[in-house]
């Protein structure tokens, strides 16, 4: 009996197709059931709810350097970690790396492969040859960056939105919490055996990496959200406010037994903030502002935000230097004019120094400026016959009156020295400045009311040298 011959070949066509089929399927170790669970994704965990120790071997996790095609040895558990690298606050995930350390020198790429399996079908049916049957969601941390990763050998960056590789991968810093990435992988998985390879950029003098699984995506995806809130918002997702970025799965329970899965994949547009520090001139306002202090501001932003801005707003007073009225020096001296800190300084005489030595009775002024304006002021200086006085007692109660024992002539003085002594011939104090005072301490400690004191003074005034001496009175 002879069939004919399109009847063979239509025959032929559907037995390769069901042979192709068939075969695709006979790689799964398991043929119905759901995937595996996040624990085996998590470095260095036990796979019982806590971490591997310290340098022990991932055999989930096995490392190459270099070439994806290199030989893979098992990662090892770091320990002792660098104080940048992030803790992670899952009780069933750390570090892991090349070493116990991850000491290595130069620049290289590291392979950290991992192998599992996929059922080939879902309890509901639905082939995990299929796409978005299964996703596997990720929290990376690297030091120095994630620079690839693929699944089953075809590179995943393309379907990411641009996360890795990031600029200079090498020199990143990617293992504290502000370098995270976070990824959620829906291509390339297959029936039967899987291969995830996560490929990290490094430079001396450590490397290593921690991943965590926040997720992996169940079968019978009904709807898939993608969507974006400013920081600080939320979405209405069913009765739940949502917050917080990255994947969110909610299942609905349906009466066929096979659950339904809602996917947001929520991301955060941030706030734009600002920070202006300004000053203005008393009288001047800016941005509304005329009083000194820290302003902020809310404003709508272009990405429908609120935009935050914090004004430091300082006021400037006008110049006002710091010269009396009138002034008086002891004759033979001179005296010195300090109106205070300013952009410019300009004397009666067009001089421009920050300061001016009078040396005969006069008017004189100094226009000083700043950055809201000029102020000029005048003063009367007088002289006057002065002696070389100290006094018989002082009172250092702290009243601000008599505090000190000290020379009571404005004199300015080519060399001074005073020292004092008490009854049993201890110095009690000595000092080279004219301007300063002895406040009645010895040790840290005030002494007696009543007690009295030698002093001598060596001083030299326009070259003559003098030598005084005499007695204090302690007075409280």
């Amino acid at each position: 009996m002879h069939l004919p011959y399109s009847f063979v070949k239509h025959l032929s066509i559907i037995l390769l197709n069901l042979f192709v089929y068939c075969n695709a399927y006979t790689q799964c170790s398991v043929q119905t059931g759901l995937p595996p669970s996040n624990q085996i994704f998590n470095t260095a965990s036990n796979g019982l709810g806590g971490r591997l120790a310290a340098n022990t071997e991932d055999h989930n996790w096995h490392v190459t350097t270099d070439s994806i095609n290199g030989v893979y040895a098992p990662a090892i558990v770091m320990g002792n970690l660098p104080p940048d690298y992030y803790i992670s606050i899952w009780h069933d995930c750390t570090w892991i790396s090349i070493n116990q350390s991850g000491a290595h020198s130069h620049d290289h790429l590291y392979f950290y492969k991992m192998n599992f399996d996929l059922p080939c079908f879902t309890p509901c049916g639905k082939s995990y040859n299929e796409e978005g049957t299964f996703c596997l969601s990720l929290d990376l941390l690297a030091d120095n960056s994630i620079y690839e990763i693929y699944v089953n050998g075809i590179a995943q960056s393309g379907n990411l939105g641009g996360i890795i590789p990031v600029n200079d991968p090498y020199h990143a810093v990617s293992e504290d919490i502000k370098g995270k990435v976070s990824v959620s992988l829906c291509h390339n998985w297959k029936a039967g055996n899987n291969s995830i390879v996560v490929a990290v950029a490094s430079s001396a003098p450590e490397t290593g990496i921690l991943i965590q699984a926040s997720s992996v995506l169940p079968d019978n995806v009904s709807n898939y959200i993608t969507d974006s809130i400013c920081e600080g918002h939320s979405f209405r997702l069913g009765n739940e406010n949502i917050t917080q970025k990255g994947y969110t799965f909610r299942t609905i329970k349906t009466s066929g037994g096979c659950d339904s899965t809602i996917v947001l994949n929520l991301s955060l547009k941030p706030k734009a903030i600002s920070s202006v520090d300004q000053s203005i001139c008393e009288g001047q306002s800016y941005l509304g502002h005329s009083v000194a202090g820290t302003y902020t501001d809310t404003f709508a932003a272009a990405n429908g935000c609120d935009s935050i801005r914090t004004l430091h707003l300082s006021v400037v007073s006008k110049p006002d230097p710091q010269i009396e009225m009138t002034a008086t020096y002891c004759e033979g001296d001179s005296l010195i004019l300090l109106p205070g800190n300013f952009l410019s300084y300009l004397w009666q005489d067009g001089s421009t120094e920050n300061y001016y030595t009078v040396k005969t009775p006069g008017l004189y002024s100094v226009t000083v400026a700043n950055a809201c304006g000029t102020t000029t002021k005048s003063t009367t200086v007088s002289s006057k016959a002065c002696q070389i006085v100290f006094p018989s007692a002082f009172t250092p109660n702290k009243d601000g009156k008599n505090d000190y024992f000290k020379v009571l002539t404005h004199y300015t003085f080519d060399e001074y020295d005073l020292v004092v002594y008490n009854r049993w011939g201890q110095k009690v104090f000595e000092t080279k400045d004219a301007s300063k005072g002895w406040d009645g301490t010895f040790n840290g400690k005030l002494q007696s009311s009543g007690s009295d004191f030698i002093w001598y003074c060596k001083f030299k005034r326009s070259g003559v040298a003098t030598e005084m001496k005499g007695y204090v009175v302690l007075i409280l």
